[in-house]
């Protein structure tokens, strides 16, 4: 059974304040779970329907296991509609490599705000092979609950790092090629695009910063065909695109 102060516990890493002061982050659901128990981070807690621990748990050590009815994770949950089980983790001291392989791609984010698009570009990253995203301090905190969850446990294999971006292309500037992404950049659909590559994508309203932008070599933009009617792009969706264009550079 799972006690009152175990319960308050897990309720207060819904905010970054105790994830921070603790190291820990909540992951929740069966597949995001599962990819966690797949992974090389250290679970410290989990809690689960019976049928669940049953069927899939795979032992870490250290690790306490705490079977739960689906009204007791209810009261642990972050979601609307619980689902299953519920991890308590560990969260990863991540450095950046001191070299880069010849076809590296690294996102790097400016002030990216909301935790959906945060997810989704994590996920997308995944998916296209980039292994490190270098988030300014002011982006959305990766282990918010959100974030996590729309990353579907993309972010236990993708390395989001959180650092001065301008320190960090002068330290990574001249092994990569830096790029930015704005409106009025060189059409991406037309450029020579060079790797290794660090890819920069600003803020949902704002773009890139000045300082940021004025230490990319070269800016890109994704053009519109119906910019006339149309909305400027998602970041999340912005991000995707160039990714898969620097995939086939």
């Amino acid at each position: 059974m799972i006690s009152q102060a175990q319960i308050k516990f897990i309720r207060s890493l819904q905010q970054k304040k105790f994830r921070d002061q603790h190291g820990l982050f909540v992951a929740e659901g069966e597949k995001i779970v599962r990819e966690l128990l797949a992974s090389d981070i250290r679970v410290r807690l989990l809690c689960g329907q019976g049928s669940w621990i049953e069927k899939n748990l795979v032992p870490q050590a250290g690790a306490d296991i705490i079977e739960v009815s689906s009204r007791e994770l209810g009261r642990i949950s972050g979601l609307k509609t619980p689902n299953k089980v519920l991890a308590v983790a560990e969260q990863p001291i991540l450095r950046l490599p001191e070299n880069f392989t010849e076809s590296e791609v690294v996102v790097m984010l400016d002030d990216i705000r909301d935790p959906g698009n945060l997810g989704t570009i994590v996920r997308t990253a995944d998916w296209f092979g980039v292994r490190h995203i270098i988030c300014s301090p002011s982006t959305a905190d990766i282990y918010n609950p959100k974030v996590v969850q729309a990353t579907m446990g993309s972010v236990f294999r993708v390395k989001v790092h959180y650092a001065s971006l301008p320190a960090t292309i002068q330290q990574i500037g001249g092994m990569l090629s830096v790029y930015a992404t704005s409106a009025g950049g060189e059409n991406i659909f037309k450029s020579r695009l060079k790797l290794p590559a660090a890819l920069i994508i600003g803020n949902e309203a704002r773009g890139i910063s000045d300082e940021v932008a004025s230490l990319a070599g070269q800016s890109l933009s994704v053009p519109g065909f119906t910019a006339d009617r149309a909305e400027s792009l998602n970041a999340a969706v912005s991000a995707g695109i160039v990714m898969a264009f620097f995939r086939n550079a």
